[in-house]
Order: structure tokens, then C-alpha cells, then sequence
């Protein structure tokens, strides 16, 4: 069967060490050769054409705006003033600097929308702080591993506009979706975080007065406003995502200039890892649509859609498969590699079982978020294991408890899909 030779000889060149866009087109030419389009060199044309196809839409042209928003803001030196206003609002509480980790992913996540960009510019600040309190620190590098999954979940994320783009569905309705998920995971964070604030001797800070807090806000307002002008653009049919991807860059600009922390240096950086990131994202995507011709060639996804209405029509059983292998191939592979590959693969079965589109988005983008935090290709892990100078081992042994709410989060995204759904209903209509 064609796709055990794709994806076999894909697993097996990624465990040792290849590139995934490598290990793609080298399974993908497999494929060509094993139905016979390798024949008379025809491959040579029909490989790089699929190629272009798959990066020749117009929708992908606002993906690379907002990866450059993201890079800018966290160029700019948002950390401080975050981390401050964070201490404002939710310090005082039980467990406070563990609730200002949670909340300054909320806040830096929803600016940047990248977990990556998360863990790196907070870890060192927040985990510095904990430690200094009496936490530990292994508590206090899982807790930013954690929380950093808040950002891309919500907000306007890279992993969102990516689904959005792949499944056919509104940008819109997928970034007004993220909202809901985004704050439950919030939420089951900081009851989290107060549950076990027992085990740890920690003094509680006092409550800010009026008067710090109206400080604190007006010191990062401009710079948290950045996703409300995105999202109400968008949403208002003020601007499509490409522009609105333009506005938030030119927002953020302005933005670096008045706060006078956007050095040149700095601005050249975040453009050439922009460059980077959106040339592999282009390669994986364009690969993965060669991929696909492949794949549909050779009536996989049919066979694959009646195998699983082979083993259950039951669309509730169906979400509990889903989710299991969503949480074990974000073991192995990273968010967004995973989605370009699974998508066109799944669409046909989300459909079948009358399943929402955007509500399944949500459940594929979280899921396979959480293997940032799971070893062995964790991300945030490895990360953070250079921020807070500790060991890989031990920042997996005490992440571990917080795959706990992770997963419970998932399980009510998944079944309730009115958590996803209510905010994009309700603005945008059914």
C-alpha cells in the first residue's frame, strides 16, 4: 500500500535525525515510484508541479505577516511590562507567582500567539521570580511549559490561520473559536496552580491599590492591544487577514518606535527568523501537496475513512480515537507539520460524522499543542531546560502532573463543543 511506504519511510528517516520536509519528499518520491509516475521521468515535472500547487493560493499570504507580528513583539521588549501587570492583577491570589506565569502566557501568548516565542521570552523572568518565592524550580519550568500551550490556542495564532487555510474555513470564525479554549485552559491552570500552592512555603503578596493597577495597565495597554485590533478588524469586515496581518505589523512597528526598544539589529533578526519559519512552513506544505495527489491517487483516504467507519459509526467514539492519536503523534511530531499532513486526510471523516469543521480545528490545533510539553520532540521542554539550567529529565518528571489539566481541557473542548462554538455563533452567526 502506497502510504505504509510514505509514512514508514517517513517515521523511519525522522528517527534518525532527517528533516521533515526531507522525510516527506523522500517518502512522497517512494509513492511516486510505487504507483508508477516515477516511469519515463514523468516525476520530474509532476513532483515539482504538485509542489507549486500546493503554495499557489493567495490565503497563504497572510501567514508570514503574522509570524512577523509575532516576532516583533517579542523584540520589543514586552516582558517587563507584562510580567508587572500580570503581578497586578492575579499576585495577591493563593499560588500568586505561579498564577502570574499562567497569566503573563495569556497576555504574552495573545500578543506573540507562539508558544515558542512564549517560553523563550518570559521563562527567564517568571522562572527567576518563582525560584526567588520558594518554588521550585522544576515546578516552575513545567508551569511556563504548560501555560505557554495558552497563546497559539487562542488569540491570532500561526497554527489557527494554518488549519483555517487548509480546511477551507473562515479565518474569522477559527480565531473567534480559539477564545473560548483558551480562557478554560486558563482557568484549569490556576485551579491547578491553587491546588498544589500547599506544598510550597510561599508568602503571599499584598493586594495593589487602585491606583498601581490603572499604572500598570496604562504602561502595556498599547502593546495589549494589538490582538483586539487584529481580531475586530478581521471580524468587523474592516480587513481581510492579509491586512490585518499588515495592520498588526505596522501597529507593532509604531509601537517598537514610541516605546524606543526596536533596535535595527532587533528588527533585522525578526525578519530573517520570519523568512525562515515561512520558507519551511511553504517547503512542508507545498510537499505535503504533492503528498496528497499521491494519496488520492491511490484512494487512501477512502480506505482510510472505511476502515475507521469499519471499526465505529459512532461520531463520540470517533472524537476519543481522534484525540488519542492527536496526543501520540504530538509526541513524535511538531504542531504544524503534523496538521499540514493530517488535514487533508481527515476532512472527509470530520464531515461524515456531522462534525464542525472550525470545532474539530480547535480540538487538532490543541491536541497536538500539548506535545510541546511530552517528550521526546517537546519543544517548550527542550527550551526551557536552557533557560532554567536544569535537566531534561527533571522538567519532564514534573510536567507530567500538568498534562493532567492539559488533557482534561481537551476532553471538554472535544465534548462541549459549545465552548468553541459560542463566541463565533454569536458574532458572526451560525
Amino acid at each position: 500500500m502506497v502510504a505504509i511506504t510514505i509514512f514508514g519511510l517517513f517515521f523511519v528517516l525522522m528517527t534518525l535525525g532527517v528533516p521533515v520536509v526531507v522525510a516527506l519528499a523522500a517518502g512522497t518520491l517512494a509513492g511516486f515510484w510505487q504507483i508508477g509516475l516515477a516511469d519515463n521521468l514523468r516525476v520530474l515535472y509532476t513532483f515539482p508541479l504538485n509542489i507549486l500547487e500546493g503554495v499557489h493560493t493567495p490565503a497563504l499570504t497572510a501567514v508570514p505577516f503574522f509570524i512577523l507580528a509575532g516576532h516583533l513583539m517579542g523584540a520589543i521588549g514586552l516582558t517587563e511590562r507584562i510580567f508587572s501587570l500580570a503581578n497586578a492583577l492575579v499576585g495577591h491570589l493563593r499560588a500568586g507567582l505561579a498564577q502570574v506565569n499562567v497569566m503573563c502566557s495569556l497576555l504574552f501568548g495573545g500578543v506573540t500567539g507562539s508558544a515558542i516565542a512564549d517560553v523563550a521570552g518570559i521563562g527567564n523572568l517568571v522562572i527567576a521570580q518563582m525560584e526567588r518565592h520558594g518554588y521550585p524550580r522544576a515546578f516552575s519550568a513545567a508551569l511556563t511549559c504548560a501555560s505557554s500551550v495558552i497563546g497559539p490556542t487562542m488569540w491570532p495564532s500561526v497554527p489557527l490561520l494554518i488549519y483555517a487555510f487548509g480546511a477551507q474555513v473562515s479565518v474569522e470564525r477559527m480565531f473567534l473559536a480559539g477564545i473560548g479554549p483558551g480562557l478554560v485552559l486558563v482557568i484549569a491552570l490556576m485551579v491547578y496552580n491553587r491546588w498544589v500552592a500547599g506544598r510550597f512555603d510561599v508568602p503571599l503578596s499584598p493586594r495593589p491599590t487602585r491606583k498601581v493597577l490603572v499604572s500598570e495597565v496604562s504602561r502595556s495597554g498599547w502593546a495589549l492591544l494589538a490582538p483586539l485590533i487584529i481580531i475586530g478588524s478581521v471580524t468587523g469586515g474592516f480587513a481581510t487577514p492579509v491586512e490585518a496581518g499588515v495592520i498588526a505589523c505596522a501597529y507593532t512597528l509604531i509601537l517598537g518606535l514610541g516605546y524606543r526598544t526596536l533596535a535595527f539589529g532587533k528588527l533585522r533578526r525578526a525578519v530573517g527568523e520570519t523568512i525562515i519559519l515561512f520558507g519551511s512552513i511553504l517547503m512542508i506544505i507545498g510537499v505535503t501537496h504533492a503528498m496528497g495527489f499521491v494519496l488520492t491517487y491511490d484512494r487512501v483516504p477512502q480506505t482510510i475513512a472505511e476502515a475507521v467507519l469499519g471499526l465505529t459509526e459512532n461520531k463520540y467514539l470517533f472524537l476519543l480515537l481522534v484525540i488519542v492519536f492527536f496526543l501520540l503523534l504530538g509526541m513524535i511530531l511538531e504542531n504544524i507539520p503534523a496538521m499540514i499532513i493530517l488535514i487533508p486526510i481527515m476532512m472527509p471523516l470530520v464531515d461524515h460524522f456531522g462534525i464542525d469543521r472550525v470545532h474539530f480545528g480547535l480540538i487538532m490545533v490543541y491536541g497536538l499543542l500539548i506535545g510541546i510539553v511530552t517528550p521526546p520532540v517537546g519543544v517548550a521542554l527542550f527550551i526551557v531546560t536552557r533557560i532554567a539550567d536544569i535537566s531534561f529529565e527533571r522538567v519532564c518528571w514534573a510536567a507530567a502532573p500538568f498534562l493532567v489539566p492539559l488533557i482534561l481541557v481537551l476532553f471538554i473542548i472535544t465534548y462541549a463543543p459549545g465552548v468553541v462554538l459560542f463566541l463565533p455563533d454569536l458574532l458572526l452567526g451560525n
